[in-house]
């Protein structure tokens, strides 16, 4: 699903259809991210889209040392708190305090007893809501694809995934390196 971070890396300077490929390839994983922290996949979005922006005119490839991907999901985390910390009237300690002393590392194997319990919630899930997530996260469709597929409104695809997102993330078990486990 992700592409090679030392590849990618390389050809950003000179090659306007790597970012395009660097956004196609984490733009979703992005926004299911940081709807860990916001709540909302629409204000999740605009801080991913933000971001990209930045991360290109800015030129901001040049100072990622190490990988990629990490630098990706600690950029979203530290922008979706910084958009909380400034939209909310009261600030989530707990939240920040967590997020930022730990280090996203989406390589790390998840244990055996954390995905079955993934399982189980997403078993709680209705048909629609179950089958809208595995497609956008896991199989890293486009919401107009999906609708398509469902023969409905993307709105509805994106309200579907927001309520499933809302659901695993009341179970304090959302984590995008769980659902990407699958």
């Amino acid at each position: 699903m992700f592409i090679a971070d030392d590849n990618i890396l390389g050809r950003l300077e000179n090659d306007e259809k790597a970012f395009k490929e660097l956004v196609d390839a984490y733009y979703t994983p992005l926004c299911v991210y940081s709807v860990q922290f916001t709540d909302s996949l629409e204000v999740s979005e605009d801080i991913v889209q933000d971001f990209f922006v930045r991360f290109w005119e800015k030129k901001l490839y040049r100072t990622v040392n190490g990988k990629l991907k990490q630098y990706l999901f600690n950029s979203i985390r530290n922008a979706s708190i910084d958009h909380l910390r400034k939209h909310q009237s009261f600030v989530f300690t707990e939240i920040e305090e967590h997020a930022y002393i730990m280090d996203v590392n989406p390589d790390d194997e998840v244990p055996e007893e954390q995905l079955a319990r993934l399982r189980h919630y997403l078993q709680q899930l209705s048909p629609q809501e179950y089958r809208i997530l595995m497609e956008v996260v896991v199989h890293n469709k486009k919401y107009k694809e999906v609708a398509a597929e469902l023969g409905i409104s993307v709105n509805t695809v994106k309200t579907h995934l927001s309520h499933a997102l809302k659901y695993l993330r009341s179970c304090k078990f959302i984590t995008l390196f769980s659902l990407f486990s699958l």
